[in-house]
């Protein structure tokens, strides 16, 4: 939206050998240095945050919305995804290294990015909100950091300790995986029929939001048809921890204010899935579980993501 704020940094990562790409938008007269009003989002296992956050749909984004709405927000994508700096192993041939970028080192870009963000805002803690694979980077990092976060929002979300996922169920030898528009529309829409898809998804975002997926990789036209690399170190987590029991935190650890958010036609992360956590989150303040019905995990793309965004400023806003 033209009257919003909009920055945008490379912050130096941990180990300093890569940079870490941070989004900033806001009105024009938002208080800043307000915890309850600073929101930092966090993308999921395939698409970076800078596409999916504030991919601009009927002329405004999630992120739009929020910051409208007077919220001082952030969005990061984490290294090897969006405009973030790639690893050295993804400048060389997939099958040339093994799994990158595990669910602990993004936990850890995490964590240098919150800590660029209150210092740069005087705060001493701020909001959180977190998509798939995000909901366990941002779930970790506040099991360990309570103390650092206002309230926790976790978008299509579950403890993944099932066999089977759409991003693959077999142990990955390769350092990271190719993907096209064409199979990010198949899984987008996988177990929908034909009424239903003409029901939750509108064709033009869509095809507006693949055609940016894919080139939010800026080696994606090295390909026909162009294709996005993912980093394959969260299948790796999925397949050798997660699915073995292996929980990446434990939600008792959370003492924060949590919402726990989910699509009724979500095959990913479940609504089942999802209630499970809500569940084990047995030490929070405040515990929500919100279902939006007739969408999918792409919610936040689809013709009902304004319920989406309704029901999680809902919760950030609330005072409990």
């Amino acid at each position: 939206m033209k009257d919003l704020i909009v920055e945008e940094f490379l912050v130096p990562s941990r180990d300093q050998e890569l940079s870490i790409f941070l989004r900033n938008k806001r009105r024009a007269d938002a208080v800043l240095g307000r915890p309850d009003r600073t929101l930092l989002f966090v993308h999921g296992a395939t698409y970076p945050s800078s596409v999916t956050f504030d991919f601009v749909a009927g002329g405004y984004s999630w992120m739009d919305t929020l910051a409208k709405a007077g919220f001082d927000c952030w969005l990061m994508d984490i290294r090897g995804y969006g405009r973030s700096d790639r690893p050295a192993e993804m400048e060389q041939a997939a099958e040339a290294n093994g799994p990158i970028v595990h669910t602990d080192v993004a936990v850890a870009d995490l964590d240098t990015m919150i800590e660029y963000i209150l210092a740069k805002r005087g705060l001493e803690k701020l909001q959180l909100l977190g998509y798939s694979w995000g909901t366990l980077i941002t779930g970790a990092y506040t099991a360990k950091n309570n103390a650092k976060v206002e309230r926790l929002a976790l978008y299509g979300t579950s403890m993944l300790n099932s066999g089977a996922s759409l991003i693959g169920s077999e142990r990955p030898m390769m350092a990271y995986r190719y993907v096209d528009a064409q199979s990010i529309k198949a899984r987008w829409e996988h177990e929908l029929d034909p009424e239903e898809i003409e029901d939750i998804i509108e064709p033009r975002w869509q095809q507006q939001w693949l055609d940016e997926a894919v080139a939010s990789d800026p080696k994606s036209n090295e390909h026909d048809p162009p294709m996005l690399r993912a980093p394959t170190g969260v299948v790796d987590d999925k397949v050798c921890r997660w699915s073995q029991g292996i929980f990446q935190y434990d939600p008792a650890e959370v003492r924060v204010p949590t919402l726990v958010i989910v699509g009724e036609r979500d095959i990913e992360t479940t609504p089942e899935g999802a209630l499970s956590l809500y569940h084990k989150l047995i030490n929070v303040p405040h515990r929500r579980y919100t279902i939006v019905g007739k969408a999918t995990h792409s919610a936040l793309l689809e013709r009902r993501r304004d319920q989406l965004f309704r029901a999680t400023q809902s919760f950030l806003e609330e005072e409990f």
